[in-house]
């Protein structure tokens, strides 16, 4: 399966309600992928975030200080989950990625394509330790 059949299907898997598409590419294959969802650009959204970003050549030809702003804002601002192919010479390397909250996806060797997918919901799990169990002691309040 190449990079673009990957991509397809994590969108037919993900069935966002909307899309931003971060690129002209992305704004194509989420258009094929989900014909019944609204696919926004990334500069001109709908006043409300979407429930994917999209990117394809977002990244490309950006530094590694510019890459990571893209991916922060659009983390931050535009949607709680993110989809990024990018090049093997991507500013970003895979720890970069990982560093960021990202899960390297899938890698398609063939063309130098690396899938990295952000997921808010999934970016770290609650440890045990941070519960009320821990916390709220109220037989230990005297009045």
């Amino acid at each position: 399966m190449n990079w673009r059949d990957h991509l397809r299907a994590r969108l037919l898997e993900i069935r966002p309600d909307s899309v931003c598409a971060l690129d002209a590419a992305a704004r194509q294959l989420a258009a094929e992928a989900l014909p019944d969802a609204p696919v926004y650009p990334h500069d001109n959204r709908a006043g409300q975030p979407c429930a994917l970003a999209l990117g394809i050549e977002a990244l490309n030809g950006l530094d590694s200080q510019q890459a990571q702003h893209l991916v922060s804002q659009t983390r931050l601002y535009v949607a709680p989950r993110i989809l990024l192919a990018v090049t093997a010479d991507c500013a970003l390397d895979e720890d970069t990625f990982r560093a960021l909250g990202f899960i390297l996806s899938a890698t398609d060797p063939t063309e130098k394509m690396r899938i990295h997918y952000y997921d808010l919901d999934t970016y770290k799990m609650v440890p045990d330790w941070l519960n009320a169990r821990f916390w709220a002691h109220p037989e230990r309040w005297e009045p």
